[in-house]
């Protein structure tokens, strides 16, 4: 942006300054002002050179085609998964470019330079009444396919704050477009107290003694042999269900499982593909398990192949999986709430509760670092393991 100062002279006004900006990227030229003294002048002209250069000369594009050049750029962006580009994309049509759609209604043009910060703070209650969307399966008489539609649920707090986080996203996007859109939206925090009010789900963990009662009534031997893994291990389920032939080394002295491959949502399979650095990662696993898994693999004759590896679960994906552990457990009268996840916090917080395994170890099982919140969040005290010791506990502490 290139910004000077000319004097003009006028009949009326006399001898006055008037200052001029140039933005190379538009190829724009703008009067900023006029001033009578030629001090005034350049003192304004300085002031502005701090200024950023799209709010001098703002270009002239309209909300829509801003959004379509962000999530043209989101889907490129192959630094990113599949997966979270498409979470980022669904973000911003499901929920961003509705709330743009009504805060522009009464405005006289679609510019993109129009956005105020008012309008940042219109646009986050929108947000927290927007409703959550869903995948809906078409019959055959229907036509058949997918499509997205609207329920009358409310976004959670996590998802409210995506969605927030996602906008700043492609505020800067705007930015480095040199598109005007208001910097402070940059800075917007929510207060610590502002989702108090929000209900917080049950974070439900199955007992020792519903896990052990599924596992050993389980007669379909691939069932036991995953649950077993899921129960020990605590690993996520797509690196359960991502587990390879390669991976596993039952001839060491301890028997150990190599976690580096995942699946996708679509049950894809991402060779050497994890969710964090941390999560690549070896670990022990009891004799026990070690000749479950061997006793599975010798029975399965014609194993899933991809790139070149064998998969120990085949092609079982995460709603499979988690269609078979809650008919499993409906049958033995145990009210089971999701999938394999469950088994990460039950395995984390059993550890815990004996305290046989050192910390830092357990940390490490699951690849999380030695600095990371989630442990906090997986760790669940009451697992019912002895109610009664429990109980007498209590009644001793003033007595």
């Amino acid at each position: 942006m290139k910004i000077w100062v000319i004097k003009k002279k006028n009949k009326k006004r006399g001898n006055f300054y008037v200052v001029r900006a140039y933005d190379e990227i538009t190829g724009r030229t703008k009067a900023l002002a006029s001033f009578d003294y030629h001090k005034q002048a350049h003192a304004f002209a300085n002031e502005q050179k701090l200024e950023q250069p799209e709010n001098l000369i703002p270009a002239k594009i309209e909300y829509k085609e801003s959004f379509k050049k962000y999530v043209q750029s989101v889907l490129n962006n192959e630094l990113i998964v599949e997966e979270t580009r498409l979470n980022k994309v669904g973000a911003v049509n499901n929920h961003i470019h509705p709330a743009f759609n009504i805060i522009y209604e009464p405005k006289p043009d679609n510019l993109l330079s129009s956005f105020k910060y008012i309008d940042f703070e219109n646009f986050v209650q929108l947000i927290l009444k927007s409703k959550c969307t869903a995948v809906h399966n078409r019959k055959a008489s229907e036509g058949g396919g997918s499509i997205t539609i609207r329920t009358e649920k409310n976004l959670g707090k996590k998802a409210i704050r995506d969605v927030v986080q996602e906008f700043k996203q492609y505020v800067k996007f705007c930015h480095n477009n040199s598109w005007k859109m208001p910097r402070e939206i940059l800075d917007f925090k929510f207060p610590k107290t502002f989702f108090q009010g929000y209900e917080i789900k049950d974070q439900w963990v199955p007992t020792q003694k519903q896990v052990k009662k599924l596992i050993n009534a389980e007669k379909d031997f691939v069932n036991k042999v995953m649950w077993s893994l899921a129960a020990e291990t605590g690993a996520r389920p797509n690196e359960i269900l991502g587990l390879c032939y390669e991976d596993i080394d039952l001839l060491s002295e301890i028997p150990t499982i190599f976690f580096r491959h995942t699946i996708d949502k679509w049950n894809c399979f991402r060779a050497n593909t994890l969710k964090t650095l941390s999560s690549r990662r070896k670990i022990k696993i009891s004799d026990k398990l070690a000749e479950m898994l061997k006793t599975w693999m010798v029975q399965q004759t014609f194993p899933r192949k991809e790139q070149g590896y064998k998969l120990v679960f085949g092609r079982i994906s995460k709603a499979m999986s988690k269609k078979r552990i809650k008919s499993a457990a409906k049958k033995l009268g145990i009210d089971w709430v999701g999938g394999l996840k469950p088994f990460r916090k039950y395995s984390y917080s059993l550890e815990r509760e004996q305290n046989k395994i050192p910390e830092l170890v357990s940390k490490a099982r699951r690849g999380w670092t030695m600095d990371s919140r989630t442990p906090g969040r997986y760790y669940h005290k009451d697992l019912n393991n002895d109610p009664q010791a429990e109980r007498d506990a209590i009644n001793k502490l003033y007595n």
